[in-house]
């Protein structure tokens, strides 16, 4: 069953939901930020498993107050590069209000719609932050960063860093909202559609001209006589 999504209704829906997500992700944020950095440590570790034995497991994720930082193992004096917390995460508290404003065909339903988009938020927010580690390596550490990391590995960490900075918290939440609800949102264009459709099928059928009376009595007689 598609649930069309009425307006005003959807967007009083959504501000009040983003007021209490506002106010609740505050204390959800510290627990959500450790989760994000063992996730972070683990993905990086994975890409480090095959390499030099100066870019395997050099990395280490370390989470201090509202902030994801990253060491790498041959530069253990240099002050860690880091990333806050809350930039990170401000993709949530718009996601969240999305998916819980969006009509559901019941309680249940919105609520897996809501953790698959939670799940889809995760994975992106820490590639993302994979992505800002190994673009920092590749293009921040001199004479190291050109000698393990090639001109393409460079230029490819620093458009992905770049990319996922612009678009993560603008256009990932608004991506994963109508990817999830995506023929929900056609429904009323289809609607419209079809409504057109029949008007115009209406509006031919009443263009075709009708026999007149006498041309039927001619043509009525004419098959008596046959």
């Amino acid at each position: 069953m598609l649930l069309g999504v009425r307006p005003l209704v959807f967007l009083a829906r959504l501000l009040v939901v983003f007021a209490l997500t506002y106010l609740f992700w505050e204390n959800l944020a510290p627990a959500y930020t450790h989760l994000l950095g063992a996730l972070t440590q683990a993905t990086i570790r994975f890409t480090e498993l095959f390499g030099t034995d100066a870019t395997r497991a050099a990395t280490t994720v370390l989470v201090r107050g509202n902030g994801i930082f990253y060491t790498h193992r041959l530069f253990p004096g240099a002050r860690p590069p880091g990333i806050p917390a809350d930039w990170v995460q401000a993709n949530m508290v718009l996601l969240i209000p999305l998916m819980l404003a969006t009509p559901a065909p019941s309680l249940r339903a919105r609520l897996l719609r809501l953790g698959l988009a939670l799940a889809l938020a995760l994975m992106l927010q820490v590639l993302g932050l994979v992505v800002t580690i190994k673009s920092t390596w590749a293009s921040q550490l001199g004479s190291f960063s050109a000698l393990h990391y090639g001109w393409l590995q460079r230029k490819l960490y620093q458009f992905l860093d770049a990319f996922f900075q612009s678009f993560d918290t603008q256009l990932f939440p608004f991506a994963i909202w109508a990817g999830i609800h995506f023929r929900q949102l056609l429904a009323p264009l289809r609607s419209i559609a079809s409504g057109s459709a029949a008007e115009a099928a209406t509006a031919a059928s009443s263009r075709v001209p009708k026999p007149t009376t006498k041309a039927k009595r001619r043509r009525e007689a004419k098959q008596h006589r046959s």
